[in-house]
């Protein structure tokens, strides 16, 4: 039977633990997508697929992301006019399920005739051609990484 005295935790010793466990933040585990939703009738309008169009319909250059590797691999979307927010959270216009990925992560944007990448204050970064960036002008071909997901860039015309 142990002693009273070693049972009695010292003074703030539990709320050093407590601390010492909230400060530990845990990280989610990817998840598979969800089922794909039933096939349309054959009657129905044509629309999205793996490419779908985000805010389209400005004049000048429009560019392509592509995902090539990560837990969205295999998508395409659009970006012209309008800016292309990419993150986890269900607002953005490319949402990534990948628990590397910030919930507003970063975002694509047009100025005049070329493309942008800013990061929105990720806590993993945006990398573009392997190197980290805060802002950066996109160029046809460059790799964008955005957690786990490597990213194509490719400027479609004006």
């Amino acid at each position: 039977m142990p002693d009273v005295a070693e049972t009695i935790v010292a003074p703030g010793a539990a709320a050093a633990a407590a601390a010492a466990h909230d400060a530990t933040a845990l990280m989610p585990a990817w998840q598979p997508p969800p089922p794909a939703a039933p096939p349309a009738p054959p009657d129905a309008p044509v629309i999205g697929g793996p490419t779908r169009p985000v805010r389209t319909g400005g004049a000048g250059p429009q560019a392509e992301l592509t995902i090539e590797s990560g837990p969205d691999a295999g998508h395409t979307h659009r970006a012209s006019d309008s800016a292309l927010r990419l993150g986890r959270s269900p607002d953005n216009d490319l949402i990534l399920r990948d628990p590397a990925t910030s919930g507003h992560h970063a975002r694509v944007e047009r100025r005049g005739e070329q493309f942008w990448i800013v990061d929105l204050g990720s806590t993993n970064g945006t990398l573009v051609n392997g190197e980290p960036i805060q802002e950066k002008e996109l160029n046809h071909g460059d790799r964008i990484t955005v957690g786990q997901n490597a990213v194509h860039f490719s400027v479609l015309g004006g």
